[in-house]
């Protein structure tokens, strides 16, 4: 079974998220924030995903996935952000390999990003 780490501000999105997930078969654990991401990703724990808010509070994605670099943890990785927002982060993005096939735009469809997650993870 495929872990999935949610790390999103906004307990009510990150819920939705993990029933639906759990509905869909995969084992999925939530981050409320990017330093208690960072501090998972920091540990032994096996996650095969990460979705990951690009906004929050204090450290935002873009930390988590510098952070992520920086240890050379490697985990597959789909962004979340509001269309509005995107802008501000692709060329950011870019610079860690990050393609417009890895960000899904909230409001989430939740069969795209079901969608989204199966191909990163090479499901069929």
């Amino acid at each position: 079974m495929h872990k999935i780490l949610v790390v999103d501000d906004e307990q009510k999105i990150a819920n939705i998220l993990r029933e639906f997930l759990v509905k869909m078969g995969f084992e999925v654990m939530i981050a409320p924030g990017g330093a208690e991401a960072i501090a998972i990703l920091h540990t032994d724990t096996p996650i095969d995903l990460m979705l990951l808010d690009m906004k929050m509070p204090r450290v935002v994605g873009f930390d988590v996935l510098k952070e992520m670099k920086r240890i050379n943890k490697k985990v597959k990785t789909v962004i979340l952000t509001g269309s509005v927002d995107a802008d501000l982060y692709h060329d950011d993005l870019a610079k860690l390999d990050y393609k417009s096939e890895d960000i899904v735009y909230k409001p989430v469809d939740l069969f795209n990003l079901l969608d989204a997650v199966k191909k990163k993870l090479e499901i069929a």
